[in-house]
């Protein structure tokens, strides 16, 4: 039996497989049993060394004068074969260990690593949710900015309509002041004009008419008027303020007595209407 043999035969009886044995002959450079062995133990995990060999490994390496005599060992007793198992035991549980401690080792910093890209990843969505909140909040005090100026644009064209319909009605403003002189001369030709059929008279002491005009759909607009605003006054306001989906002129009438006001109706005062100090006027077609 050649010294390759030996060493083959002698790697099979401590358990490893022919292929795996050859294997390791080869890796080891054929320099006997425990270069072999050791090698063995370091790729126990390695199934693929168990496959069949290719032609390339199967093709045996020239051999130097002398090296195969090297080789050459004598039959293993049965005490060798003892002594050589259990301190191929002892090899594998030290490989063993040493595996199980690089194992545990990358746990850790497999561990580690994934508590740090953790804490990456929570910082990261901790900076998106305060940016978020910072954007909402944002754009809440745009709204509320926008709101305003929309409020302060409606209240301010409400005050020019209000000034606006005291010029064209002749009506006093909420100072008591006289209205411009276009207004005056405006007023002074619709008194010229001759008066519709007496109305009933009024306490003198009223300066003020308040009127609630019911609207198709039945809600009630509520304002105070001065005694001596035209009826158009009334209308125009209507006009501007009603909210039961309606549009264009309206005509106005009251229930008792049930009377439609005419055109020339809308230039006559409240005070001479008879519609002081209050008075209920409808919305009709």
């Amino acid at each position: 039996m050649s010294g390759r043999e030996a060493v083959l035969a002698t790697l099979g009886d401590m358990g490893f497989g022919a292929n795996r044995a050859k294997r390791a002959m080869k890796a080891t450079g054929y320099k006997g049993v425990e270069p072999a062995m050791e090698w063995l133990l370091s790729n126990a995990d390695n199934d693929t060394l168990d496959d069949p060999l290719s032609e390339e490994e199967e093709e045996p390496e020239q051999q130097t004068e002398g090296s195969d005599e090297k080789l050459t060992l004598k039959p293993l007793t049965e005490e060798e074969k003892k002594a050589k198992l259990e301190r191929l035991e002892v090899l594998r549980k030290q490989k063993r260990a040493e595996r199980e401690e690089k194992e545990k080792k990358e746990a850790i910093e497999r561990e580690k690593k994934r508590i740090t890209e953790g804490k990456d990843m929570t910082d990261i969505k901790l900076q998106l949710e305060q940016q978020e909140i910072r954007k909402m909040a944002e754009i809440k005090r745009r709204e509320k900015q926008e709101e305003k100026a929309a409020k302060a644009k409606i209240l301010a064209q409400i005050e020019a309509d209000k000034i606006a319909r005291r010029e064209k009605f002749n009506m006093k403003g909420p100072n008591g002041a006289e209205p411009s002189a276009a207004a005056a001369s405006t007023t002074a030709a619709a008194a010229a004009a001759p008066a519709p059929a007496a109305a009933p008279a009024v306490k003198k002491d009223y300066t003020e008419a308040r009127l609630q005009i019911r609207q198709s759909n039945g809600q009630p607009i509520v304002h105070s008027f001065g005694v001596k605003e035209p009826l158009a006054a009334v209308r125009l306001y209507v006009e501007m303020n009603r909210n039961d989906g309606g549009s264009g002129p309206v005509k106005l009438m009251t229930n008792f007595p049930k009377k439609v006001f005419s055109e020339e109706d809308y230039n006559n005062s409240l005070e001479n209407l008879g519609l002081v100090p209050s008075a209920v006027l409808m919305v009709t077609k």
